[in-house]
């Protein structure tokens, strides 16, 4: 493999207290031939002292004299850099050792890839342990880059010839470059693909809100217009139309409730029930179930508390929806109390469980799929005995909450992986990963789809 020169990027705005630990993440690359461009976006706080501590000869410091917002700090890094692969990092996160060798080393086998991006491991608010993991899919497109954010910034690696074909980052379009500069990637004919490995790790802060949501709001939509008109913008995409803000408006309602901007979250929840009137239908309905998601992101934050002031901020007419208060507390201790005992965090996970328990939580179909996504997820990382050590806590405490509920997650997750090797064509490894999955949960020998690619891979194996 050749050793290109990168560069990585990091913006700072009185980032002072995380920026250390940032800046050491880099330097502890085990790809060491990259330079660090830290651009100090006026910052009000002690950068200049921090970055003072920082003598390593790859490190180069500049200093706006004025703040001017993001993306324009972006674009001073890189425009100062010298790097033929650009590496985007915010100042408050941290990259994986290994980060810049396998992005390096991926885009060197794919030179038809102009921006790569991967995995990352979600920090809990205002703390150094892990929440969970973010895996997007490693291939998108513009359509998937209107609806939703695939990668975040610091996810994100793009090939000097791309980022300067695409015209960088527009300060002009406000809040919204996180969605602007990716979607002229696309339209410019750049190609995205995803390494299926976290490699950096995104921090949270508790406390920390969105200011001027409606201002947001209108970044994304007049973002998402100029894509509509560019002439480069296929047919398909266009078709998708309004709908493409729905995940944008999803979460502009949620930081409403959570901020207490009443007035705000009446006004958009309403759009979006019009704009899509299937989010309010059901039990749990989808609007629920994001708002729980949002609800529970921070660890520190009584999740009961402000569940209960999100309902109570609903508009008049979808008061009904206070109906799955109790549902959503529930499954919010659940949820929280899976994830404290993947992520090693086991006090956490015996409170959290315990008050799931208490107040009756319930096993379903979608939360099986949610925890099996996880936990192959997990494996990816850390390896399948790493998973059975996860799942023989687990189990316990889901057999507890449903009769068979830990099995049946157990069979779940060893189905998963047996399919996972068919399409590989691993046919060896199919049988035995079937008939364990069989004896976790015997519903798996009525099911069509499993004992096909059992006859079939003992068929192969025998061949």
């Amino acid at each position: 493999m050749t050793s290109p020169l990168v560069s990585v990027i990091i913006p700072a705005y009185n980032q002072a207290e995380f920026l250390p630990e940032t800046l050491q993440s880099v330097l502890n690359q085990t790809y060491p031939h990259f330079e660090l461009i830290v651009v100090n976006d006026a910052s009000t706080d002690n950068t200049d002292e921090v970055m003072k501590g920082f003598t390593d000869p790859r490190i180069r410091y500049i200093v706006h004299e004025r703040n001017q917002r993001l993306s324009a700090a972006r674009n001073t890094g890189i425009n100062a850099s010298k790097g033929d692969i650009l590496f985007l990092l915010d100042a408050d996160d941290l990259f994986h050792p290994e980060k810049l060798e396998a992005h390096v080393k991926f885009l060197a086998e794919h030179p038809e890839i102009g921006v790569s991006y991967n995995a990352r491991f979600e920090l809990n608010h205002s703390a150094n342990t892990i929440r969970e993991m973010w895996r997007p899919p490693l291939s998108v497109g513009l359509k998937d880059l209107l609806l939703a954010f695939p990668f975040a910034p610091s996810d994100t690696v793009v090939r000097r010839e791309w980022a300067f074909k695409a015209g960088l980052f527009d300060p002009a379009v406000g809040t919204a470059e996180d969605t602007d500069f990716p979607c002229r990637l696309a339209l410019a004919g750049c190609q995205f693909a995803g390494i299926d490995r976290a490699l950096n790790y995104r921090r949270y802060h508790s406390g920390r809100g969105r200011k001027n949501l409606p201002g947001r709001l209108a970044d994304v939509e007049r973002v998402q217009a100029a894509v509509f008109a560019d002439p480069r913008c296929p047919q398909e995409v266009r078709a998708i139309g309004r709908m493409a803000i729905k995940h944008h408006l999803m979460v502009i309602v949620s930081l409403a409730l959570i901020q207490n901007e009443t007035e705000h979250a009446h006004k958009y929840t309403r759009a979006l029930a019009a704009l899509d009137p299937s989010v309010i239908r059901g039990e749990p309905c989808e609007l629920v179930d994001f708002l729980l998601s949002e609800c529970i992101a921070d660890e520190s934050v009584d999740h009961e508390a402000l569940l209960r002031r999100v309902f109570a901020q609903l508009p008049p007419e979808l008061a009904r929806l206070s109906a799955q208060y109790d549902w959503a507390a529930a499954r919010g201790w659940l949820w929280k109390g899976i994830r404290a005992v993947i992520w090693g965090r086991e006090e956490a996970a015996r409170s959290h469980f315990a008050r799931a328990l208490h107040l009756h939580a319930a096993m379903d179909e979608s939360l099986m799929q949610l925890i099996t996504y996880h936990l192959l997820g997990y494996e990816t990382e850390f390896g399948a005995e790493a998973v059975k050590a996860v799942l023989e806590k687990l189990i316990p405490w889901l057999n507890r909450l449903a009769k068979g509920g830990g099995d049946k997650l157990q069979g779940s997750y060893l189905i998963n992986r047996a399919f996972d090797f068919y399409r590989s064509r691993d046919y060896r490894k199919v049988p035995s990963l079937v008939a364990r999955a069989c004896r976790s949960d015997p519903s798996y020998l009525r099911n069509r789809g499993v004992l096909s690619i059992l006859v079939r891979s003992l068929v192969k194996t025998a061949s």
